[in-house]
């Protein structure tokens, strides 16, 4: 494998896709690619209501939609903060030895981000 994107469905791309800009991601408007450091998200905008399915809340606060493992988990959680991040969960050691936080997007799609204490 040479490359990974996951692909979200939404109702609203420019939303969506400004909310990340705004975070520092590199967004393509009119392609949908949203990237910052080897994250890869695809925005697919629709009109099927039923195709816009974040996991959370079906599956609880922990049930991200995307999981990136990153280095310098406070700094990037600073950053975030300072843009205005929603927070899906804020900045926590957890007890598997992981240090991560979550955001969630206007649509309700989680990105977690993780960093590894051992």
């Amino acid at each position: 494998m040479k490359h990974f994107s996951a692909i979200l469905f939404v109702s609203n791309r420019k939303q969506v896709l400004d909310y990340y800009s705004m975070l520092g991601f590199w967004c393509d408007y009119e392609m949908g690619f949203v990237e910052r450091e080897g994250l890869t998200l695809i925005i697919h905008e629709s009109d099927e209501v039923n195709a816009i399915i974040p996991n959370y809340p079906t599956h609880g606060e922990n049930a991200v939609n995307v999981y990136a493992m990153v280095e310098g988990i406070d700094n990037l959680y600073d950053e975030f903060n300072s843009k205005g991040a929603v927070f899906q969960y804020q900045l926590r050691t957890n007890e598997y030895k992981m240090r991560e936080f979550a955001i969630k997007d206007p649509q309700g799609y989680t990105i977690g981000f993780g960093e590894s204490l051992v």
